[in-house]
């Protein structure tokens, strides 16, 4: 595979740059529907192919330089400064950075994306970014006893169904699949349970209000039943 320089991709992005103003200066007034409904469908492939190309400029940018290098104590604030945008944001880009962009080995061998063919629909401009965070949480909801064969056969197979399908859909279908592959398998143990435990919330809302989301052990819960059976009782508290 041909690999090109850093002054031919300056000049591709200085291309891709003149591109967008070139589109932007066009009138729209004369196109029929269907002219429009065709211009909508490219750019919206293009749209969701340029993630791909940040994703592998983040990546190197890890392997030559370092968040303080750059003036931040970590990554996260790297782009969220630099781009004005939240930190949730950033930690996703940065997640799929890690998850969709090529690798290389300790001996500097190049090594494939974790998720190769979630990378590969999203490079072609055939998965939206939606779909992508659907494919990576199904991932990652993997059972620890599925083995690396049977993950890639399932990622792709998500893919697939992703090609086709709204997000929703999408995860409709990828729970339906992890429910098939898991209906037979080893109960959850307390390595598997600890791997999936989880507590996250979301912003305080304008009324002051905030959503709490968690994935509790058996033991957790229990406690949290506990104190919820007497403290959240009508007229308590």
């Amino acid at each position: 595979m041909y690999v090109r320089t850093m002054s031919e991709v300056q000049q591709a992005v200085a291309g891709l740059r003149a591109a967008v103003d070139a589109v932007l200066a066009c009138s729209l007034d004369r196109s029929t529907a269907a002219e429009v409904v065709e211009l909508l469908d490219e750019l919206e492939s293009a749209g969701c192919r340029l993630p791909a190309a940040q994703h592998r400029a983040l990546a190197r940018l890890q392997v030559e330089t370092s968040a303080v290098q750059m003036g931040a104590k970590n990554w996260k604030d790297v782009l969220a400064i630099r781009y004005r945008i939240s930190g949730s944001e950033a930690n996703r880009r940065l997640t799929d950075a890690a998850l969709l962009a090529p690798r290389q080995s300790m001996t500097g061998e190049p090594l494939p994306p974790v998720l190769p063919a979630t990378a590969a629909a999203q490079a072609e401009g055939r998965i939206t970014p939606e779909h992508v965070e659907v494919i990576r949480k199904a991932v990652d909801d993997l059972p620890s006893f599925v083995d690396a064969a049977t993950a890639e056969q399932f990622e792709a197979e998500v893919v697939r169904i992703a090609t086709g399908a709204g997000p929703k859909a999408t995860r409709d279908a990828a729970e339906l699949e992890l429910f098939l592959l898991d209906q037979d398998g080893p109960e959850p143990d307390d390595a598997e349970r600890t791997r999936k435990r989880s507590l996250t919330k979301s912003r305080q809302g304008r009324d002051a209000m905030t959503q709490w989301r968690a994935d509790l052990t058996p033991e957790a819960a229990a406690v949290w039943e506990a104190i919820f059976a007497k403290y959240a009782a009508p007229g308590m508290c």
